[in-house]
């Protein structure tokens, strides 16, 4: 991210907590807690690398289990131009939460296997593995239809070759009507 996509980032939040507070649908605010499928279009710039941005779509569903836990699962498919990279991913998580009047703290520990495959002057190359993760967060609402939320994550392939990460994000997410929801966030990536 440049520092001259933070500012529009700011407008495009700023908006979105606009538009949901002169909603009048009658929602709780955000997804912790609630029953949803979803898809999603992503993009993903990778800076310290020599690949362009990658872009993607992501299908998840969410399901509470109990007063204080849900259960869900991720698959998404992104691909880079250079050297033809493709990366594909299914998980399936649960989240433990407790909530709030004011918000909703919550823990998460995830399991996702990704198959990566790209081509590099016409050989081609792949590789498959497993990832944890585990995440502390917490989903605050601003207004009856929308919430901030923010976690840290740490993440690690079961294979020790391979580099962990923290994954920080910030976002909201907002109900539009009883039915459909949408979400706009940022990650950033440390390893």
């Amino acid at each position: 991210m440049t520092t001259h996509s933070i500012p529009r980032l700011l407008l495009v939040i700023f908006g979105l907590l606009a538009f949901a507070s002169a909603a009048q649908a009658q929602m709780d605010a955000g997804f912790i807690g609630k029953r949803y499928a979803g898809l999603g279009f992503f993009t993903e710039n990778v800076d310290s690398s020599n690949m362009d941005n990658g872009n993607g779509v992501e299908v998840f569903a969410n399901v509470p289990v109990l007063d204080w836990l849900d259960a869900g699962f991720r698959a998404s498919s992104e691909r880079f131009s250079a050297f033809k990279y493709t990366d594909r991913r299914i998980g399936g998580y649960v989240t433990a939460y407790t909530d709030l009047e004011w918000a909703k703290p919550f823990v998460e520990f995830s399991v996702t296997e990704t198959n990566q495959s790209s081509i590099y002057n016409n050989v081609k190359y792949r590789n498959r593995e497993s990832l944890w993760a585990t995440s502390l967060g917490m989903e605050v609402p601003v207004t009856r239809s929308s919430a901030l939320f923010g976690s840290a994550s740490y993440t690690e392939y079961f294979n020790s070759s391979y580099d962990s990460a923290w994954i920080y994000k910030l976002g909201l997410n907002t109900w539009i009507t009883p039915k459909l929801g949408a979400v706009i966030g940022v990650s950033f990536y440390e390893s």
